[in-house]
């Protein structure tokens, strides 16, 4: 029997997997959003720290495509350059909370929902980025009750349950070198690499690794140089928050029978890019 695949996402390591491998039963193989197993596979903080190398040159995107749209595609505009006047917005919060009257139920909009909200809701899926630039919009003008409200939903328990098996295969095949003690000191160094990524998926993605009771008795580690009977497609987004376009150029270079489709694009994965 051989295999046909596609894979998107962290499924790209589960066909990275395979090829390796069983590289003679690959029929057909397409992953779409690479993630770089050599560094998934060395550790929680490493893990980490690749699926977020292009979350804050996506967000530049969002703000620099904001301005070329001007205010009347995009809320933000208007006000002269968008990139410091959204700073204006974080710095802000970054000491104060943004009151809510509105939000279900009234509360503040913090710095840290703020960034939630960027890294797993807005720079993720560009078809949202105009709704996003009005959300902000409002945020900056004194009333961040939309944004709350959206909020919540990423602290409620639903969003958190839907995150476990993700949580799961990355502690068991990426455990963290790092006890829950030392886990803060870890996000605040992931911070150089993202400002906006870091804390937001270190503290719901990477901490329960630094806790997790379980090991795999028997993980994949490589090779990850296999040539295959037909090329892999790989596609890569050149503005991917989640998965970085190099992941999928390392991964051309290493497989044996592999091609590479640049989409020149934004979003997590290419399908998401309108």
């Amino acid at each position: 029997m051989r295999f046909t695949f596609l894979g998107e996402s962290t499924g790209t390591l589960i066909g990275l997997t395979y090829a390796n491998l069983f590289p003679r039963r690959v029929r057909a193989m397409a992953l779409d959003g690479v993630e770089d197993p050599v560094r998934f596979l060395a550790g929680t903080a490493s893990a980490l720290a690749q699926s977020f190398t292009d979350t804050d040159p996506t967000f530049r995107q969002f703000l620099r495509l904001c301005e070329a749209a001007g205010p009347d595609r995009c809320a933000l505009a208007g006000h002269g350059p968008v990139a410091p006047y959204v700073e204006g917005v974080l710095r802000r919060l970054r000491h104060h909370p943004i009151p809510a009257p509105s939000a279900t139920p009234p509360g503040e909009l913090t710095y840290g929902e703020a960034l939630t909200l960027l890294k797993f809701a807005v720079l993720p899926d560009p078809a949202i980025w105009p709704l996003a630039a009005a959300l902000l919009e409002a945020a900056a003008q004194g009333d961040a009750s939309d944004m709350e409200t959206i909020a919540r939903g990423y602290a409620a328990e639903e969003f958190h349950r839907g995150l476990e098996p993700g949580i799961a295969i990355l502690c068991a095949d990426s455990p963290a070198r790092q006890d829950a003690s030392a886990w803060p000191r870890v996000v605040h160094r992931l911070q150089a690499i993202s400002r906006v990524g870091a804390a937001p998926q270190g503290w719901a993605v990477g901490a329960p690794c630094a806790s997790w009771p379980a090991r795999v008795a028997d993980r994949y580690t490589g090779p990850w140089n296999a040539t295959t009977p037909s090329p892999i497609l790989l596609v890569g987004t050149r503005f991917d928050p989640n998965t970085s376009l190099v992941n999928a150029r390392l991964a051309e270079r290493r497989l044996g029978n592999a091609v590479l489709v640049t989409h020149d694009g934004y979003g997590h994965l290419s399908k998401a890019d309108p």
